[in-house]
């Protein structure tokens, strides 16, 4: 996993208390886990009904996107990040060793999962060290059953930590499954266990500022995307820049579109890119970097060497747009989406420079609805909207996505084309979940940030081999960017995997 967290020496700015959704709903072979936003300062409710609505929310330390469920008999409330760039899921991080303040107050304000406490645990005597760019966990293997809303797992393998360092979350990895572990994940047992029709899921992170997202297992929501789902090929291992399974895929172009000017695009733009919830920022080769932070208003390359570019916060007022091309479709990321506010004054552009192995991150993310079809080998790209709900079961086989139009209204930015095909949704039962969204805060203008990749690795029974994708936080600054004032301290580091089982190590 490429696992970009920008840890903060900043503390955690409260936020608007929960907020509950509508229209969150499970229907035959759907999972729909809705999002809420709660005061960060308040802990995790310790009992919760039966759900059909399994919380995620927007968690900003960079941003982290934390779902709520239960393991185990009786039911133990976890939060835990997703992440589509690994594949294991673990819990309790050690909060002691979580990070700076910011990062222990988020691990503390979460609930841990006992195994002694769990009539259903079971130790699969299994233990191995997960390594991230920013961090690291070991970990032995469990099997216990999960309530994901109103759906019970029985005897999934996940992951308990005994020590981890810069964590401040567990994860559930909802990357590549069983060909990549050795064992079902979540995805797997979902649809093995005849929850879902298929090992697919789409992933709706939404804005920084909106109270809603959504992780729907087995299903899409046609009132979260306008115009029709694009389909990418998932790029084959032996195919990747990596070598390695990853949700890759080919972006054709980058692009921009100022406020009252006509779309511009880059040359010689076409890259591998792989998408990765689990970074706050998004990483492309250097020459696209650096003509995105020539076009961006007022950009300034930060003087403490992180790499990032510094912008007026005013400029994500403006109604511009940062364009990225898959076949017919383009993704226009807002401005508002594609600036990381790091604090009320302090502003920067979503955007780190890697020509080794690219990532479209959480700011991309924000503004794309994105389909991840694992037994087809497809991800499936729109432009994100939100017009209400409206949940349409994924099926089996070869076209088992629905082609859908999005019911929102089509964008005259986006160039997709698509057919009228409709579909009712299933009848479902409804309820909610609050779950917390943070924001990392601070008066100054100068932080220190970590801007860190991560490795990844790939086993076979029995055995694992590792690699390492290096991400660059090369300082080249544009010919039209003039270097600023504030200071944006960073490091960017690689790691590498180490693993004393079969299980995938990410």
């Amino acid at each position: 996993m490429l696992s970009t967290l920008l840890t903060l020496c900043l503390s955690l700015a409260p936020l608007s208390s929960a907020s509950a959704l509508p229209n969150t709903k499970r229907g035959s072979g759907i999972l729909a886990l809705s999002v809420a936003a709660v005061n960060t300062t308040q802990l995790l409710p310790s009992k919760h009904k039966r759900q059909d609505a399994v919380a995620l929310a927007n968690v900003q330390t960079g941003t982290r996107y934390v779902v709520t469920f239960s393991i185990g008999t009786p039911p133990q409330p976890v939060s835990v990040s997703i992440d589509t760039g690994s594949s294991d899921t673990w819990v309790d991080p050690d909060c002691s060793t979580a990070g700076p303040q910011s990062s222990i107050d988020l691990c503390n304000s979460y609930p841990v999962y006992t195994v002694d406490l769990s009539s259903t645990a079971e130790d699969t005597g299994e233990s191995t060290t997960l390594s991230y760019g920013k961090g690291s966990a070991d970990v032995e293997y469990y099997t216990d059953n999960f309530l994901l809303g109103g759906a019970t797992v029985i005897a999934q393998q996940f992951a308990v930590a005994s020590d981890s360092t810069d964590m401040p979350t567990g994860l559930m990895g909802v990357g590549p499954g069983i060909e990549l572990t050795g064992y079902p994940t979540i995805i797997d047992q979902l649809a093995d266990q005849g929850i879902t029709n298929s090992r697919a899921f789409s992933l709706d992170l939404r804005s920084v500022n909106a109270p809603a997202g959504a992780i729907i297992f087995g299903g899409i929501d046609t009132k979260k995307y306008k115009g029709s789902l694009e389909k990418c090929p998932i790029i084959p291992a032996e195919d990747a820049p990596d070598d390695f399974d990853r949700y890759w895929i080919n972006m054709d172009a980058v692009g921009i579109t100022k406020p009252g000017d006509s779309p511009k695009t880059y040359p010689a733009s076409s890259t591998p890119v792989f998408l990765d919830s689990g970074g706050t920022l998004s990483r492309l080769p250097t020459p696209i970097y650096n003509a995105v932070a020539a076009d961006f208003p007022g950009a300034t390359l930060d003087t403490g060497g992180s790499g990032l570019y510094i912008v007026d916060c005013s400029v994500a007022d403006l109604p511009g747009t940062v364009d990225f091309t898959f076949g017919a479709t383009i993704i226009n990321i807002p401005y508002h989406e594609f600036i990381w506010f790091i604090n009320p004054t302090l502003c920067v552009i979503g955007l780190l420079p890697e020509d080794d192995a690219p990532v479209l991150g959480d700011s991309f993310l924000r503004g794309a609805y994105v389909v991840y079809d694992q037994d087809n080998q497809n991800l499936l790209l729109a432009n994100t909207d939100d017009c209400g709900s409206e949940l349409v079961a994924i099926e089996k086989g070869p076209d088992a996505v629905p082609s859908v139009t999005g019911a929102c209204a089509a964008s005259t930015s986006s160039s997709s084309t698509s057919s009228s095909t409709t579909s009712s949704s299933p009848t479902s039962s409804t309820s909610s979940l609050s779950i917390s969204t943070t924001t990392s805060s601070s008066s100054s203008a100068s932080l220190s940030s970590s801007a860190s990749s991560s490795s990844s690795s790939s086993a076979t029974s029995g055995t694992s081999t590792t690699a390492s994708s290096t991400a660059s936080s090369s300082s080249t600054s544009s010919s039209s960017a003039s270097s600023s004032s504030s200071s944006v301290a960073s490091s960017s580091s690689s790691s590498t995997t180490t693993s004393s089982s079969k299980y995938n190590s990410v």
